[in-house]
């Protein structure tokens, strides 16, 4: 997902762009194959993404980098797969078998980087005046990690609609993550607090409402020229 430009490497930017067009062509695949091999074809690019972003920011790479280099592997297997079955035509499946090497090479060149000398996680610096969201103190819930369901599904619509905020939706609440949960917190004056477990590097950044309150705030957000997607 698109965050601060110092905040995104370029082997991330690039998976994200690879993710993006995937959706595009599974997206003409027939309508039973969307929910089958289409459906392997975004996880695996999902978790590839995930896998990437997390590895950023943790000091012991290897193991991410590790996975997310299968996620690749099972990812170029997929596509020849839905070429030859004929969902994808060969301009589609050229065009992102090139987006699949340059982001192999470069994740082979930070595995062996990293299996050599792991590096220290680089900080993500908030802006001018922003103060870090604190870290909230939730009893008897689950705090939620970059492979949690939640944010899967956040980041798997986020790339769906990327000029929406996204909210989920669950039970009588609504809520955002990340850049979504910090332009509503500036935009509608809404807490917005870093939800991350203790054991995951990665600033979960989450804001949401009463699910009674959408409209009200949807409204708001309208106003501001911005478009929504609730799900």
């Amino acid at each position: 997902m698109r965050e601060r430009a110092d905040a995104v490497v370029p082997i991330v930017q690039r998976s994200y762009d690879l993710c993006a067009g995937l959706y595009e062509h599974v997206n003409r695949f027939p309508r039973a194959q969307r929910t089958l091999l289409g459906r392997v074809i975004l996880e695996d690019a999902l978790r590839m993404l995930v896998g990437l972003t997390v590895a950023n920011r943790r000091p012991d790479k290897h193991q991410s980098l590790a996975e997310a280099s299968g996620r690749l592997d099972a990812l170029r297997i997929t596509l020849r797969l839905s070429r030859q079955l004929g969902y994808l035509s060969n301009g589609g499946y050229e065009r992102l078998a090139v987006a699949a090497d340059e982001v192999g090479r470069m994740l082979g060149g930070w595995l062996k980087h990293a299996s050599a000398a792991p590096a220290s996680p680089t900080p993500v610096p908030s802006p001018a005046g922003e103060r870090e969201p604190a870290r909230t103190k939730r009893r008897g819930g689950v705090r939620p990690t970059m492979t949690s369901p939640t944010v899967e599904r956040y980041l798997r619509l986020r790339l769906a609609h990327p000029d929406a905020i996204v909210f989920i939706v669950s039970g009588v609440f609504c809520q955002t993550f990340f850049e979504d949960a910090a332009f509503c917190g500036r935009a509608l004056g809404l807490a917005v607090q870093n939800m991350s477990a203790d054991s995951e590097p990665e600033r979960i950044l989450a804001c949401g409402f009463p699910r009674r309150a959408l409209e009200k705030y949807a409204a708001l957000l309208r106003e501001r020229g911005r478009t929504i997607h609730v799900e």
